[in-house]
């Protein structure tokens, strides 16, 4: 897996998966890893990033997984008041169920 970072944010720009090594043996293994990994800086300078804010590496799939994890964009207040609602409704329907449980139990005591 190879990305490129924006230095300034440690945000990763954009990700690829594989291009460390070429399936054909007369293929030099580390320039075409230097040529993949310069494909993602292109990619960076031409949707605007400075190249000096650029960092282009490959990570294991732990780092890619933890760089993905940043990237996760902060929830819209849209979206907290509707997971806000959405607990609120959950809360409302287990304090109804209690209530209906408790009810039958005190209608079965009754009956005894």
């Amino acid at each position: 897996m190879r990305v490129s970072i924006n230095k300034l944010t440690g945000k990763m720009i954009e990700s690829q998966s594989g291009g460390e090594t070429h399936p054909d043996p007369k293929i030099d293994d580390e320039e075409y890893a230097l040529t993949n990994l310069d494909t993602l800086r292109q990619n960076a300078i031409r949707a605007g990033h400075l190249e000096k804010d650029i960092e282009v590496k490959f990570v294991t799939e732990v780092e890619h997984a933890a760089l993905m994890e940043a990237n996760k964009p902060e929830p819209t207040e849209e979206e907290l008041y509707e997971a806000t609602i959405k607990v609120k409704e959950a809360e409302i329907l287990r304090r109804q169920a209690i209530a209906e449980i408790e009810l039958e139990k005190a209608e079965l005591e009754a009956v005894k």
